[in-house]
């Protein structure tokens, strides 16, 4: 089955079947023709959400494959899907019909010549209207080749019925509950339809079996969301929540570190035994994300989840993953406490295993050990072993104080043994006697305390290490049941050490999104919208959330940083743990979800440092937030503490995920960089600081520096500015030429080993006062020189360089040189930037610096990876789950491939705004009749120019509200601009839209006040003007920053225009690297694109176009309710290959128009339609806001 966009495996929410799958049931009167099994159980399968009046896809297919054929075409005959409450259990006349498809007289088709047609598939609708709750699902194919004759005497005649039955729940608000009829009882062997000769003509066809229910008036939409304060109780059918004991919501609710608030309303599902809160009723396209990863979670494997903008996505994931973790948290609770209930009765019975430390006990001491009762030979009466060991002599000791393991005993009492007797009773106490008693009482009672506390002291031990434990009595177990215990404890010890023995703790979530910007965003979304509350954490860095004035201001946060530190001279960071204590930042306080400007704000307050207080609360966090480069990044995630072993990594925005995973297994290195790292560490050996370590890194670095400047190098890439020269070339290999320079196996170790004794040595500096103990001043790029200050080791960038470089030679030739070829090694000479700075060379004469001549060209070693997987790889094989998502993942395939990484499941959900709300046009030529095909070779045409600036000045003059158009280059949007204000279709534009234009290279502050203008634009003229008369139009860039992650909801943006195809840059040296490298590793059988193999260079370099396209169409319909248009000018989306490549929401509903008039004319429909209905939707707002009054 298919539901919620997710495609189910085999069997999943299916109940099992005794005999093969294409084995029919015969007997119309048979228990089998339930749901072919007599195993009716509510326990033997899962059960999977469905939204009412929501259409899901049941499969049929011969053979385990779905792309397998469905059933033999002979097979001719109706297909039947009935419902019935799960509580009956098939039971009654509780059968009611939803679905049926017989014979189509006009086409001759037969239902499975429709969903043979389909591949095995058929869409069934759920009726809207029907009961929320449990229901069994029997879906049915009746095959009448033998129908002709009736079953009977003969058992090989008559109809053959192929039911099976999945367990469903339905959310809704409906209330029917239709009239049903008995299964079997419904077909008789007589009655027409089930008697029926295929092979002697017909015309029609009766379908068997009652009439089909059809829904009543209850719509979806509206009415189910207004259920949202009412809590949707779906009872847990599935199996793994039977075997729980009673109490498991005890566990869920009681010291959870995931809790629910208390002043939220929310829905509460069961999905994959999991309990879910959701604020409220979930769209489908969200019911299918968290059941999609709910089950990657549940089986510890990968997933990918395409989503549109607008869907609800962050919601669902961030409900689904924290639902999760409360379950397996309180999993782990109630298994651990089986565990310990289990010892403890196994310790009564039985001796504990001799990692506990040996027996002190009285009897343990005196019993020979020979007579000691063992289970580690054959199993039997009697069986013993004997030793030839003396009895030790040992004294009585008395053991009055409290263990240091009597945490392990119960509070309210200390343990007594099985079996032994007790002291202190009521009726005699042999504990305190009068002078003159007979003492061997005594003796005895301190006898039965001592053997009291050495037994508590061995079960403290064995409680101390569970997993041993469960081992010891696993390996009794193998012979025999140890007394004491049953069949079910040993099955509980099972699953603690299958799931949990062996686990480094519950696994913490860490969630990676592309910028800071929309990490705030998912916390907000946690804040405001989930009702869940969890110890979290967001990572950011210094410059964003330093609060010292003077590092804030300096041209490096991070040295200053360290220096102010090193010198004890930062008063915030001595008091950051006063930060952590805030009681804003506690349980239910007003910062318990907090973002990093609620920190540094708090910081502030307190003069307590924000970036080392969020370092420190993330060690103790279960949700940690933070940029995924922060978890591709090696060097990044060691220095932010980042452990991903056991966890769940989740990165949304993931369609940037190849290249940023690329780029953090990249290192470039600069020969000024080079340069100040051989004077660093020729002062550090000069002073006598680890002197043979630095002189070899120094005379690493220049023999680099050498290689870099040579002026041999042959330049094989050339632009206007820069020249490259690529490594290995075609006569030799990466491991020659790093050979070349030294670097081999040998010496890359020891210069680890070397780097690793340095960083030891700086981490036990002693950290004095005098500011005169580290690297004086902030190395610029600009100086080029070295403070004259004293120091005591290297700087921070320069022990960043050494450590990112070893990273990446390690990678080349360590571990059998595992990554080689997926590197390439380049040199690239370019002019120095800071030549042309003003005031360059008086800055750096005024420091008392070097004063010689600024080189005019800056060297640059390059190691390019070519494969994201060197670094993703890794993050895999550490992680329990990785979570894929974006709006625009498609094609998934090439994920799989580029990562080398495997994921079990993939989702590419609906949109959640209905098909008729938007318009997908691509419109082939232009108002003159030109045609519109954004090729390079057509850029310079004006006829082509002037078609696209006529085309979207028409656009402009009916569209409403705010447009963006998305062009594939800078080069290509200024030519435009430029040939349209010559025409004066720039000025017809600007009639109906005031322009906004993103500028290329514009800081982040200069584009945050374009988009600000525009939106405070938009913002004001709804009120003042009617939609035809107001707006704005913003051109942009595929790829620039308006593309990525900019919300344009509503009258934001009622219309998007493509123009072209952003193909990479096709002379880009990294390009023509990456499609040579894709080439290379993708064999000719490969070039179909098989999931999991290499991709070819052609089939890279066309996913990256479109991938940005589906990007930039993402800006707009941002939520149910939302509408617009999204308009293609370029004839090439009117071929269906191209058309494959957009996200799966649009893909299908994508029409081609020839001529533009055509297009025109229902277009500005469309606006018609949708302002009217917005119009309206307005005038009921305000009828109702008068009836309120």
């Amino acid at each position: 089955m298919t539901i919620n966009g997710t495609a189910l495996g085999r069997g999943e929410c299916i109940r099992p079947y005794q005999s093969n799958f294409n084995f029919p049931v015969r007997d119309p009167n048979s228990e089998d023709l339930v749901c072919r099994t007599t195993e009716m159980s509510a326990e033997s399968t899962e059960t999977c959400g469905i939204v009412a009046g929501s259409t899901i896809t049941i499969e049929w297919h011969e053979e385990n494959d779905r792309g397998s054929r469905g059933i033999e075409g002979e097979h001719w005959g109706p297909c039947i899907v009935y419902m019935a409450p799960l509580e009956s259990n098939g039971k009654g006349q509780v059968w009611f019909k939803i679905f049926e498809l017989g014979y189509n007289s006009d086409t001759k088709e037969w239902c499975i010549d429709v969903f043979n047609r389909q591949n095995g598939k058929l869409d069934i609708e759920i009726p809207a209207d029907i009961k929320q709750g449990g229901y069994l699902m029997r879906t049915e194919v009746i095959a009448l080749h033998e129908a002709e004759r009736q079953y009977g005497d003969d058992k090989d005649a008559g109809a053959q019925y192929y039911p099976n039955c999945a367990q469903v729940y339905i959310i809704g608000n409906g209330a029917a509950e239709p009239k049903g009829v008995a299964i079997p009882g419904v077909y008789e062997k007589s009655q027409p339809g089930i008697h029926f000769d295929l092979w002697n003509g017909y015309k029609s066809y009766p379908i068997p079996g009652p009439e089909l229910y059809t829904a009543g008036s209850v719509t979806l939409g509206s009415e189910i969301e207004e259920t949202a304060s009412q809590a949707i109780e779906l009872p847990d059918l599935s199996p793994t929540e039977n075997h729980s004991p009673p109490p498991f919501d005890q566990y869920l609710n009681a010291k959870n570190r995931v809790r629910i608030a208390s002043d939220t309303k929310c829905s509460t599902y069961f999905i994959g035994g999991v309990q879910i809160h959701f604020p409220f009723a979930p769209y489908p396209s969200q019911l299918g994300m968290m059941n999609h990863m709910i089950r990657a979670l549940n089986g510890s494997h990968n997933t990918m989840i395409e989503s549109p903008t607008g869907s609800g996505k962050s919601l669902a994931l961030l409900c689904a993953a924290l639902g999760w973790r409360r379950h397996i948290a309180a999993k782990v609770t109630q298994s651990k406490a089986s565990v310990v209930r289990i010892i403890r009765k196994f310790a009564e019975h039985n001796p504990l295993p001799d990692f506990c430390g040996p027996d002190m006990s009285p009897d343990a001491i005196s019993k020979p050990l020979a007579e000691k009762e063992s289970f580690q030979g054959k199993p039997g009466p009697g069986n013993s072993v004997k030793t030839d060991q003396p009895e030790p002599d040992v004294k009585l000791q008395l053991e009055l104080n409290s263990d240091d393991n009597d945490d392990f005993v119960e509070s309210s009492r200390r343990y007594i043994p099985y079996s032994k007797p007790t002291i202190g009773t009521a009726k005699s106490d042999t504990f305190c006697h009068p002078a003159g008693d007979d003492k061997s009482d005594l003796k005895g009672s301190l006898q039965n305390i001592s053997q009291a506390r050495d037994h508590n002291r061995r079960l403290g031990v064995a409680l101390s290490d569970m997993s041993q434990t469960t081992k010891h009595i696993l390996d009794i177990a193998k012979m025999r049941i140890p007394p004491g215990l049953d069949a079910n404890d040993v099955s509980i010890l099972e699953d603690y050490r299958d799931n949990y023995g062996q686990s480094t703790g519950i696994p913490r979530i860490y969630f990676g999104s592309r910028t800071h910007k929309q990490v705030s965003q998912l916390v907000d979304e946690l804040r405001k919208k989930t009702p869940y509350r969890v110890p979290m954490a967001v990572l950011g860095s210094r410059k964003q959330m330093c609060i010292h004035g003077k590092a804030r201001k300096a041209a490096s946060v991070d040295e200053m940083c360290s220096e102010l530190r090193d010198s004890n001279t930062c008063g915030p960071f001595a008091r950051f743990r006063k930060l952590m204590g805030a009681g804003s930042l506690s349980q239910g306080g007003e910062h318990e979800i907090w973002d990093i400007e609620d920190l540094v704000k708090l910081g502030r307050q307190r003069a307590a440092c924000p970036y080392y207080a969020s370092r420190d609360m993330a060690g103790a966090a279960d949700l940690i937030f933070c940029p995924y480069n922060y978890i591709l990044d090696p060097s990044v995630r060691e220095a932010a503490g980042i452990s991903l072993a056991n966890n769940v990594i989740i990165l949304d925005e993931a369609h940037n995920i190849e290249g940023a995973a690329r780029d953090a297994a990249s290192k470039e290195i600069t020969d000024i960089q080079l340069g100040i790292l051989i004077s660093e560490c020729d002062k550090m050996a000069s002073m006598s600081v680890l002197p043979d370590k630095h002189m070899r890194i120094s005379r690493m670095a220049a023999s680099v520096c050498y290689w870099l400047q040579n002026e041999d190098n042959t330049y094989e890439f050339r632009d206007y500015e820069s020249q490259t020269c690529v490594w290995p070339k075609p006569d030799s290999s990466l491991v020659s030429v790093l050979a070349q320079l030294g670097f081999t196996p040998h010496l890359v170790r020891q210069l680890e080993s070397d780097f690793n004794a340095i960083e030891a040595y700086i981490k036990e500096l002693p950290k004095a006062k005098d500011p005169t103990n580290r690297l004086g001043g902030i190395i610029q790029p600009e100086t080029y020189h070295i403070s004259e200050k004293h120091f005591l080791h290297l700087s921070g960038p320069s022990m960043r360089l050494v450590g990112e470089l070893l990273r990446v030679l390690k990678c080349i030739l360590l571990d059998g040189g595992l990554y080689e070829s997926d590197y390439k090694v380049a040199i690239i000479r370019a002019p120095n930037p800071m030549r042309n700075r003003k005031g360059f060379r008086n800055s750096r004469q005024s420091r008392g610096g070097d004063t010689s001549e600024a080189p005019y060209f800056v060297n640059t070693l390059a190691f390019w990876a070519m494969s994201p997987a060197i670094v993703f790889a890794e993050i895999s094989k550490l992680s329990r789950t990785i979570v894929l998502t974006s709006g625009t993942l498609s094609p998934l395939d090439s994920y799989a491939s580029e990562l080398r990484t495997v994921f079990k499941s993939t989702l590419e959900a609906n949109h959640v705004v209905e098909p008729c709300r938007f318009k997908a046009m691509c419109i082939k030529t232009g108002p003159s009749g030109g045609l519109l095909e954004g090729k390079y070779k057509n850029a310079d045409m004006l006829t082509f120019q002037d078609d696209l600036g006529q085309a979207i000045a028409s656009i402009a003059a009916h569209c409403p509200d705010g447009m963006l158009v998305f062009v594939t280059s800078y080069s290509l949007l200024n030519k435009l601009l430029a040939r349209w204000t010559v025409t004066g279709d720039l000025a017809r534009i600007e009639e109906y839209k005031e322009v906004f234009t993103e500028g290329q290279g514009s800081s982040k502050e200069e584009f945050d006040e374009l988009l600000n203008s525009y939106r405070t634009l938009m913002r004001k003229e709804p009120d003042s003007k009617t939609p035809l008369e107001r707006g704005a139009i913003m051109f942009a860039v595929y790829r620039g920053k308006v593309s990525e992650g900019i919300d344009f909801s509503d009258h934001m943006c009622r219309t998007i225009i493509n123009i072209g195809i952003p193909y990479p840059a096709f002379k880009d040296v990294k390009v023509i690297l990456k499609r040579e490298y894709n080439d290379l590793h993708c064999t000719p059988s490969q070039q179909e694109s098989v999931s999991g193999q290499t991709l070819s260079g052609s089939q890279w370099y066309d996913i990256q176009a479109f991938r940005a396209i589906n990007q930039a169409l993402g800006r707009c319909l941002r939520h149910k309710m939302d509408w617009g248009a999204i308009i293609m000018l370029e004839s090439r989306f009117s071929y269906s290959c191209n058309v494959s490549q957009l996200s799966k929401w649009i893909r299908n509903h994508v029409r081609v128009y020839d001529g533009f008039s055509d297009a025109q004319d229902e277009l500005e429909s469309f606006y018609d339609i949708r302002i009217q209905e917005d119009k309206a939707s307005s005038n009921n707002v305000v009828h109702s806001l008068v009836d309120d009054e």
